[in-house]
């Protein structure tokens, strides 16, 4: 059984005690779940496909699938782009608190009212945001002495000796002292 969309990832049990599975669609706003962040812009809302299966009379299984679009600026050209992310868990809920010092990393737990995986799904949205995104493989970034976006056209800076031939290689400095020694 398939219920309408919903807005939220916070689940009433109440709902669910007669049944052995559900299925949810929801469309989450990423402000409530905390996902503001000053490098990336959540440009959708988070489109979810949530099921819970009973286990027994109180563990409850979920498995979700988590997809939404991001704006992040090129690590190299600083140029915004647009990027799908996606991911998906499968957890395991079952009645109690969190006390416990040997719970394992996968153990969740829900007070028997209401089942809430919002965290669940936002720690896993933020493991899949790129930590240097780049716009494309082969984006050349921008020439460290005037600036000029050199996927766009070249520039008529000459390379220098204070200037790396390579931004992205931190060692290349150190071939020129050895050169001088």
């Amino acid at each position: 059984m398939k219920d309408g969309v919903r807005d939220t990832l916070v689940f009433d049990m109440k709902d669910f005690r007669h049944e052995d599975s559900k299925a949810y669609e929801a469309l989450v706003p990423p402000a409530p779940l905390g996902l503001n962040y000053e490098e990336v812009e959540f440009l959708n809302a988070l489109s979810c496909a949530v099921r819970l299966f009973r286990q027994g009379d109180d563990n409850i299984y979920v498995t979700a699938d988590i997809e939404t679009k991001i704006l992040v600026e090129c690590g190299r050209c600083i140029t915004p782009f647009e990027v799908d992310i996606a991911t998906a868990f499968e957890l395991l809920f079952s009645i109690g608190s969190e006390s416990s010092e040997e719970s394992e990393a996968d153990e969740r737990y829900y007070d028997g009212e209401t089942l809430d995986i919002s965290e669940d799904v936002r720690q896993a949205l933020v493991l899949e945001i790129p930590a240097w995104p780049l716009c494309s493989e082969t984006c050349e970034g921008l020439c460290p002495q005037c600036g000029a976006e050199l996927n766009i056209s070249a520039c008529s800076c000459e390379p220098t000796d204070e200037a790396p031939a390579s931004p992205s290689n931190p060692f290349a400095v150190l071939s020129k002292m050895l050169e001088k020694s």
